[in-house]
């Protein structure tokens, strides 16, 4: 039997409604809600409107928002990469990052799936992680990242800094949008990740005394570049 496996689950089940004298219905219920408040955040929001919502909370999670076009992403990344005085990049391998940013990422050195233990290495001594986001939450600053080959949590994590690419296509009001999308998948039998991360700026924790701190158990700066026309 795999592990998390469940065998003759309806047989017992059906055993202790019988000696219970009920009859036992397997089917998983359907939620139906009446009210559906989380459908209504940002409903109405412009493109521009949940722009600047995110420019706005962005800034309060204390992460460093930085906005181009493609066209300028090599020289954006390289001028965060200055600011941050990074030398060991870690990048997830991704062929859009080469393609968006081909100059800079000669520099990178790439998450290698088939060495998970090496890139780990890799990624507990490098200065900067780079990532690039499949979803972005307007209402609260958050970047998704889905887990798949070529990807790893530990590139947006072990680094002392991380930098997320954001398509600005990728913007939606809340994660209402992005369980929506995932439910599909799973309802369509299409694949779906076996993983989702959510990130919020950088680490911070307000334990002590309720004074928040800033970078404690993760990166120490993340920086968010929004581009236009992706």
């Amino acid at each position: 039997m795999n592990p998390g496996t469940i065998t003759n689950r309806e047989d017992f089940l059906q055993r202790i409604a019988k000696q219970l004298g009920r009859e036992v219905d397997l089917t998983p219920p359907k939620r139906e809600y009446k009210h559906h408040p989380q459908d209504d955040v940002l409903k109405d929001a412009s493109e521009e409107e949940l722009l600047e919502t995110f420019r706005m909370v962005a800034t309060r999670i204390h992460t460093d928002l930085v906005e181009c076009e493609s066209t300028h992403l090599d020289d954006t990344l390289r001028l965060l990469i200055e600011r941050y005085e990074g030398t060991r990049i870690l990048a997830e391998n991704d062929d859009r990052i080469s393609a968006w940013a081909p100059s800079t990422s000669e520099t990178f050195a790439w998450w290698d799936s088939t060495k998970p233990d090496t890139s780990r290495e890799l990624a507990a001594r490098a200065d900067i992680g780079i990532t690039i986001a499949d979803a972005a939450f307007a209402e609260s600053a958050t970047i998704v990242q889905y887990a798949k080959p070529g990807n790893s949590r530990t590139i947006s994590l072990l680094p002392q800094d991380h930098i997320a690419i954001i398509p600005k296509s990728v913007l939606v009001p809340r994660m209402t949008q992005t369980a929506q999308q995932l439910a599909a998948l799973d309802r369509d039998g299409l694949h779906s990740p076996n993983g989702v991360n959510f990130i919020s700026g950088p680490s911070n924790s307000a334990d002590i005394e309720m004074n928040l701190i800033v970078g404690v158990h993760g990166p120490v700066r993340v920086a968010y570049v929004l581009v236009h026309d992706l």
